[in-house]
């Protein structure tokens, strides 16, 4: 493969991104409002559910506390990232996610889905834009809060 090949691939900022997403999870899993914030620009958009974007970061982080208060335990999961540049200093993401949650009464639901992302990079490195969760299912949650992943029918037709 020619260097020329090498770099274009941009492989330092895909694993600085990869291990970004890696971060994300793990701090969701520990409770870690703040390094799961900090992740994300100021001016964020972030959508988990429903219609309303989190608008910035101070909203997700409040968000995000609300959240941990609801959940004892949590396990994310997230494969299969494929990241796109744009130019030098954006990018986009897509990965999959399965994420498990227990409450305080015991109850759980997982959800499998994807997280549709957007990097920039500045001079403190890479930072989430905007993140959107398009949901594929969900086990034992009721679905019609999700954005559902909009598949293509295919029909029996031929």
């Amino acid at each position: 493969m020619s260097m020329a090949r090498v770099e274009g691939l941009r492989i330092g900022d895909r694993y600085d991104i990869e291990q970004l997403m890696y971060k994300y999870c793990k701090a969701a899993d520990m409770a870690d409002v703040d390094t799961q914030a900090d992740l994300f620009h100021e001016d964020c958009r972030v959508r988990y559910s429903g219609t309303a974007w989190i608008e910035g970061r101070e909203a997700l982080r409040a968000s995000l506390r609300n959240a941990f208060t609801r959940y004892l335990q949590t396990s994310h999961a997230v494969t299969n990232i494929t990241i796109e540049f744009q130019d030098t200093d954006y990018a986009t993401a897509e990965s999959l996610v399965t994420a498990w949650h227990r409450d305080a009464e015991g109850k759980e639901w997982t959800l499998h889905g994807r997280y549709i992302d957007s990097w920039k990079k500045d001079r403190h490195g890479w930072k989430m834009q905007t993140r959107e969760i398009l949901a594929a299912g969900a086990v034992n949650r009721d679905e019609s809060s999700l954005n559902m992943i909009q598949r293509v029918a295919v029909s029996d037709e031929r």
